[in-house]
């Protein structure tokens, strides 16, 4: 049986659960490429995210994304999940297809033959609008039924994005519109991101997550960064929060003077990143020698010791890497809800 680093954490930490969210949704957003190639992070948006002006959402990017009423309204949120309801037999295709255990092309072929059905069946009644759709498609592609798979293939260049045009999935609309976790089980059965908890929660991630959660503000004209060679690397998406996090001490570099992003964080890094923010900076000040864990990281495991979170240090393998819905999973019992 796969033990996994949530099963871990909870046979040594001595936690209360609590009904919290790391952010707006369950699921990440800034986890997924496809949808962040789209859109942008905007605090004041009502679901954090709207349309990027040099993504293919471009022509959205000027609406009001603060706005509730046009964001949940009819041109909204409304029409995008009455989109989703249309092709609902696509995700019956997609998920029966995927327990069968075939391979990507097969459900390729398949969904964008079924996307063609349905967009001729909507012409149910309107013989004539039948008639102006076959002859687009006979026009446009050789034949009335609509793009072939082969043909698509050749356009897109993979079959994961054959997958994904057929059923319009633009991860990015869906997290400007509140919809991200509720489509997020397509993302992953097309091939477009992994499970959370087979991704590994990079040193960005971590430290962005920790200061959104915790609230934590950069005082203004704060330059904490500028000390970091490779600062440049840091995904556009999390700048804010990691000069949040630089600035606030939670995250800092190596002597090297960089501060490796991308780098998979361990249990033991992602601890020291939660003593830090649970002791306002201050777990630094206390000594301790603790088996295992080494001299840098002794101040904040002891924090953590101290206040009963870490039950049995001793028996944490604190080098192993920890999945994003692991890391989530460890500081949501300590994130206020918001309100």
């Amino acid at each position: 049986m796969k033990r996994t680093l949530v099963t871990l954490f909870l046979a040594v930490f001595l936690i209360v659960l609590a009904a919290t969210a790391v952010s707006a949704y369950e699921h990440d957003p800034r986890l997924n490429p496809a949808a962040m190639k789209d859109i942008i992070v905007n605090p004041d948006a009502v679901y954090g995210f709207s349309p990027s002006p040099d993504g293919s959402l471009s022509s959205y990017a000027e609406f009001d994304w603060t706005d509730p009423d046009l964001v949940n309204g009819e041109n909204g949120r409304l029409a995008r999940i009455a989109y989703h309801e249309s092709i609902n037999e696509m995700y019956i295709l997609l998920d029966d297809m995927r327990a069968e255990g075939l391979g990507t092309e097969e459900i390729a072929r398949a969904v964008s033959t079924k996307r063609n059905e349905i967009r001729l069946a909507a012409y149910d009644g309107d013989p004539d609008g039948l008639a102006v759709a076959k002859a687009r498609n006979l026009e446009k592609y050789g034949h009335e039924e609509g793009p072939l798979p082969d043909e698509l293939f050749e356009q897109y260049g993979s079959w994961e994005e054959v997958i994904w045009k057929a059923f319009s999935a633009n991860p990015g609309m869906d997290a400007c519109l509140g919809l991200y976790d509720d489509y997020y089980p397509l993302y992953v059965a097309s091939g477009m991101i992994e499970e959370e908890e087979d991704q590994q929660a990079s040193r960005e991630y971590a430290a962005a997550v920790l200061a959104e959660s915790f609230g934590l503000n950069a005082p203004a004209g704060d330059d904490s960064g500028t000390a970091f060679s490779d600062l440049n690397q840091v995904s556009g998406w999390y700048a804010a929060s990691i000069n949040t996090a630089l600035s606030a001490g939670i995250l800092r570099g190596y002597e090297d003077a960089t501060l490796r992003p991308d780098r998979t964080v361990t249990r033991l890094e992602a601890c020291v990143l939660l003593a830090r923010c649970l002791s306002d900076g201050t777990a630094g000040n206390q000594k301790a020698d603790l088996p295992g864990v080494p001299e840098w990281a002794s101040a904040e495991i002891a924090y953590l010791v101290s206040e009963g979170i870490v039950a049995d240090a001793a028996g944490i393998i604190w080098d192993e890497p920890i999945s994003v819905a692991e890391f989530r999973a460890l500081i949501r019992p300590f994130v206020v809800p918001s309100t």
